[in-house]
């Protein structure tokens, strides 16, 4: 779907019913949804050649994927979301925000779990506080996602 159609009238009762909820994920970036976005790829074969980097497995989630992530980036360049893969195709994506959120809705990765998810864990992590993270899976059982 496009972003003008999002953002202006969109989708008619026929078209819902022939795409479903939705053709794409898109994730806007900046003011301007014209131009300010990125498009997540809907397969994981797709990944390679972004800037999207392998973070691990975590069972009942998905294969890991962070934007731009490396050990020694300042957590000014954090980019808080994630993407999660399962069996090579796109069943969630979430946020994860500096600072604790206290809602049910969140769960707050202590640091020494970090690793469970992310291959290379910035440095900068260690000191920024609590992270909240939010899932949003595309899936109605992600409990069987095995990666």
């Amino acid at each position: 779907m496009h972003w003008a159609t999002i953002c202006s009238t969109g989708r008619t009762e026929a078209e819902f019913n022939q795409q479903g909820t939705g053709t794409g994920l898109y994730i806007q970036t900046g003011p301007n949804p014209a131009s300010d976005y990125i498009t997540i790829p809907l397969k994981e074969s797709e990944v390679q050649g972004t800037k999207w980097t392998l973070g691990k497995c975590f069972y009942g989630m998905g294969v890991h994927y962070w934007y731009n992530l490396s050990e020694d980036m300042s957590c000014n360049d954090f980019a808080p979301i994630f993407l999660l893969y399962n069996k090579g195709k796109l069943n969630a994506f979430g946020w994860a925000f500096q600072g604790n959120y206290p809602s049910t809705r969140y769960e707050h990765p202590s640091q020494n779990t970090f690793g469970l998810f992310m291959k290379a864990v910035p440095k900068c992590l260690k000191t920024v506080g609590t992270i909240s993270t939010l899932h949003i899976y595309l899936t109605r059982t992600p409990a069987l996602n095995f990666c």
